[in-house]
């Protein structure tokens, strides 16, 4: 039993902080990551222990009665999904990485990659001979036939491009140290742990060059984590107090040495490779000695059973005292973690690993997230999630720069726009420096910034990850964007519809339709409607009432969502009006003397504000699988700008760019009689747009606060 117990414990860690750390990975230079490709223990084992003869298994309740929205056990070590699984979504690639021994599977499935891991497994092929399951030997020979499976479907130019640009994920050798070194007499009786460590390091080293022979070049190997602190360790090895066991953390810290050490060796000696070790260790251990600090109740036991050493066989449906809130608990069993777990851990400190692919040119970011400051309240909302994109839509404040090239005066491509920005350059942002369509990308791990639709420089990459068809001026009501000479709605549903038709070129059907379900959309419009078109210009003024066009308007936005619903999107947030009466131009124009917020203005916004939030909430009940999300910007930027005092600025009712207070686009230029020297300062950039730090400091509040929805 001991020995059963083992076997499991040691994974957990390990890849716990491996995906988790695995949070943002990006590919420029025209390259893209076709499958995700992984081999090891239960960690990374997505089921495939489910079609062989061992006791080690996982494929009955309670396991997965979180996983794919209700009660499935498919053979994954926990109450839900695995890390397997959150990097392929993070890659795009798909929402669960399949078992290769599943008999069901398709080619499509094949192409896009497979676990070969298995449960119980080591570096160390005792390891896997104790418990019946397959050792890294017979996961190679799985790979084998897997890379001739797809040479025979799609021929050898394209399997070539799959097996050489896939990323690859080795977790495995916990096993080693706690089950077959520590639970068993067998190697305890030839080798100390210094010797055995050795053997690890030495079997770790042909793997690697074995899969390099046979074409794999971008290599994630984690190392072992703190074995010591699982709950069943604990159990067996930690006193009547159930403290981490010492020696078990030590031997994990001797082998992550040599591993390191060795893969450093074989980074040298094996061209256009990139093999690169992270350190799953040190962070999970801040996790464990200081669960609080991150939203856990509970980390010396598991949430199945009594915690203490239920795992596998022993964590059953039969099982007493099972928790109810798995989210409290950091393990899901006594040796494997949460959920929750595997996603909490992808936050705080990060700490780049730069892939770099000489001969391909070829750059592979793999942003390893070490546990640290950032309170898990805060963090876990954007852990949750694996977005393969953002994609968004509307007007200015998500237009990175589609106006540039249209014919338009609505354009902010020259200075002082852009001064702030990456590099200091101007690019059809109406802000000093990045907007609200680049944070959404940031905080989801997904790109820094978010491109326009319309730059000709775009790649098949760019698609894959999102883009903006946001357009500066744009609105609901057709009029507004007549009278800006920019993109319509209907303009930017059409070159959506052109978005999609690339995607399904370059990546399959099948992968562009998990891109547009699993992807978070943004919409910001009609701003411009009832600011401009309703209030500025007498068109609408003479033809309807405030609720009559505000009806109106919902209707549009209305039918918009349902369009992209209809092409695929689920996950959708709209953001509501602003306090439109207290930008800076308003103020001006009709504000009086004092420049108060136009107060008819705002109820206009508020108007459309209620009718909007309950639009969305009808369209959540008739849309099945549908997240739309209501996001509430008037009441955060009207907080700022009232109180601007108190979120650190000095300027809640003027713009750094201008001194009439009315300089927006052709306006705010470089021969502008005022031009701020320190934009922070201020809560607007021009009398219309927010600068960088409120649009940062907004993103940040609507969306920690709102995520959750989308789940």
């Amino acid at each position: 039993m001991s020995l059963l117990c083992g076997k499991l414990l040691s994974q957990w860690l390990l890849v716990i902080l491996m995906f988790q750390h695995v949070s943002a990975l990006t590919i420029p230079n025209n390259e893209t990551v076709p499958a995700v490709i992984v081999f090891g223990d239960s960690i990374v084992d997505t089921g495939n222990n489910n079609y062989i003869s061992t006791l080690v298994k996982c494929n009955f309740p309670p396991y997965g009665r979180d996983f794919a929205e209700g009660n499935h056990p498919s053979g994954r070590f926990s109450n839900g999904l695995v890390p397997s699984d959150i990097i392929a979504a993070k890659f795009g690639v798909k929402k669960f990485l399949p078992p290769y021994l599943d008999p069901s599977l398709q080619l499509q499935d094949l192409l896009t990659g497979v676990s070969f891991a298995s449960g119980g497994a080591g570096y160390d092929p005792l390891t896997a001979e104790l418990v019946s399951v397959m050792s890294l030997s017979d996961q190679l020979v799985m790979f084998k036939e897997y890379i001739k499976k797809i040479n025979d479907a799609v021929g050898g130019n394209r399997t070539t491009h799959i097996v050489s640009k896939s990323v690859y994920i080795i977790c495995i050798g916990s096993d080693d140290i706690a089950n077959t070194y520590t639970q068993s007499p067998f190697r305890r009786a030839e080798y100390d742990i210094p010797s055995y460590t050795d053997l690890m390091a030495s079997e770790a080293s042909k793997f690697l060059e074995t899969l390099y022979g046979m074409g794999a070049r971008r290599i994630g190997v984690f190392g072992v984590p703190a074995i010591g602190c699982v709950p069943s360790q604990r159990t067996m090895g930690g006193g009547l107090d159930r403290a981490c066991v010492a020696s078990s953390n030590e031997a994990a810290m001797l082998f992550n040495s040599k591993l390191s050490s060795q893969m450093d060796a074989l980074g040298k000696k094996l061209p256009d490779t990139r093999l690169v070790y992270l350190d799953s260790y040190h962070g999970l251990l801040k996790m464990i000695t200081n669960p609080a600090k991150y939203g856990f109740e509970v980390i010396v036991k598991g949430c199945c059973g009594t915690g203490n050493i239920e795992v596998s066989i022993l964590c059953n449906r039969y099982v007493i005292n099972t928790c109810s809130n798995s989210s409290d608990y950091i393990f899901w069993d006594s040796y494997h973690p949460t959920e929750r777990a595997y996603y909490v851990l992808n936050s705080g400190h990060m700490m780049m690993n730069l892939f770099t692919l000489k001969s391909l040119n070829v750059c592979l970011f793999v942003v390893l997230f070490y546990i640290s400051g950032v309170t898990a309240k805060s963090q876990t909302n954007y852990s949750k999630f694996a977005f393969p994109a953002v994609i968004a839509f509307g007007d200015s404040i998500l237009d990175t720069g589609n106006n540039d090239y249209i014919e338009t005066i609505m354009k902010a491509d020259f200075r002082p726009y852009g001064r702030d920005f990456l590099g200091g350059k101007p690019t059809g942002r109406f802000s000093n420096g990045r907007i609200p369509s680049d944070f959404l990308a940031e905080k989801f791990g997904i790109k820094e910034t978010l491109p326009p639709y319309l730059d000709p420089t775009l790649v098949i990459e760019d698609l894959l990850t999102g883009v903006s068809f946001a357009s500066a001026g744009s609105g609901y009501d057709p009029l507004t964007t007549e009278l800006a000479a920019v993109l319509s709605v209907e303009d930017q549903l059409n070159m959506f519809k052109e978005y999609i038709e690339k995607l399904k070129a370059d990546a399959g059907k099948e992968r562009t339709a998990f891109i547009l379900a699993e992807s978070i959309f943004f919409i910001s419009m009609g701003s411009n409607d009832v600011s401009v078109t309703y209030f500025m210009s007498p068109y609408r003024r003479n033809e309807c009432s405030v609720e009559e066009y505000t009806s109106m308007l919902v209707k549009i936005s209305s039918d918009f969502v349902q369009e992209l619903y209809k092409y695929g999107a689920r996950k959708i947030g709209v953001l509501s009006l602003a306090p439109l009466g207290c930008v800076p131009l308003q103020r001006t124009l009709g504000g009086g003397g004092e420049r108060n917020c136009v107060e008819s203005i705002n109820q206009a916004a508020m108007v459309f504000n209620s009718k909007l939030s309950s639009s969305i909430e009808a369209l959540n009940k008739s849309l099945p699988k549908a997240r739309l999300v209501y996001l509430d910007n008037y009441s955060e930027l009207n907080e700022i700008i009232q109180h601007y005092n108190k979120f650190g600025f000095e300027a809640g009712d003027t713009a750094c760019c201008g001194v009439a207070n009315i300089e927006a686009g052709i306006l705010c230029n470089s021969f502008s009689l005022k031009i701020c020297q320190n934009a922070t300062k201020y809560v607007f950039w021009d009398s219309i747009h927010p600068t960088e730090r409120t649009y940062n400091m907004l993103v940040t509040s609507i969306i920690g606060k709102n995520v959750d929805k989308f789940a």
